[in-house]
């Protein structure tokens, strides 16, 4: 049980831990971790120029092409991971080159070959500057670990995405064979797709080239007869309530894709 004294003399400790007062302090403070400028939460530093990132950034986004959200935040990850890795490699660099303005030991500064001097030169800031080249070295490390496998993930979404519109063309391009069999209008929209006629039909002559046994290109065959059956199995739920015929309609249009 504290005393009273104790109590009193903790309040007062208290008072000199509260941390910086003024505006200029809070904001010192609040920069603590970007001194290195690796790990921070800040993609740029106090003083570094955003154009040079920006352009990055937007080339970078261009190629990664993200699409929806959680896409768009692994790929602004990913190029904000890459600039604290370049920055990185650049901190490394200032480091190697700062015996170049500094006094340095007599042997050094008494070599004349400029290739041999420099050489020397570098070695010694190795020395010198060993702990924090270290330090920088494993956080790069620890920046390219992530870059790695938030890539894996972006690529992951992207190829899962792929296969998910592949499938759903796949289902238009059954209905639209479907609807034709049986002699009736094809509306994608009416069926909850969002392609339109025109890209199911550029879609159709893609595959015919892809899977045709007279293309000499080498491009391999993405879906056989079996499969797309299969999908069009499938997706008949999907489709049948636009079905108001006789039965034999629909065998005829089963009939009909099973020749195709």
């Amino acid at each position: 049980m504290a005393t009273s004294a104790q109590i009193l003399t903790n309040r007062e400790n208290a008072q000199h831990s509260t941390g910086p007062r003024t505006a200029e302090g809070k904001r010192a403070s609040s920069l603590n971790s970007t001194r290195h400028g690796l790990t921070s939460q800040l993609v740029l530093l106090p003083g570094e120029d955003a154009a040079p990132y920006n352009a990055f950034s937007a080339k970078l986004l261009t190629e990664l092409a993200p699409e929806g959200t959680l896409e768009q935040m692994l790929a602004q990850t990913i190029c904000e991971t890459q600039w604290r890795i370049e920055r990185a490699r650049k901190n490394e660099a200032n480091i190697l080159a700062l015996p170049h303005f500094e006094e340095l030991p007599a042997a050094l500064d008494a070599i004349e070959d400029p290739a041999r001097r420099n050489a020397m030169i570098e070695a010694y800031a190795c020395t010198k500057y060993e702990k924090a080249l270290r330090n920088l070295h494993i956080q790069e490390g620890r920046l390219q670990r992530g870059l790695v496998k938030t890539l894996a993930d972006f690529r992951s979404l992207q190829q899962d995405r792929d296969v998910t519109q592949h499938n759903k063309m796949t289902e238009a391009i059954n209905a639209r064979d479907y609807h034709t069999a049986i002699e009736r209008p094809f509306h994608p929209a009416d069926l909850g797709f969002v392609f339109t006629k025109d890209q199911i039909e550029r879609e159709i002559e893609t595959r015919h080239i892809q899977t045709d046994p007279q293309n000499t290109r080498g491009v391999p065959q993405i879906e056989t007869r079996t499969e797309r059956l299969a999908r069009f199995a499938r997706s008949r739920e999907r489709i049948v309530h636009s079905f108001r015929g006789p039965q034999h309609e629909l065998d005829k249009a089963l009939e009909v894709l099973a020749a195709a």
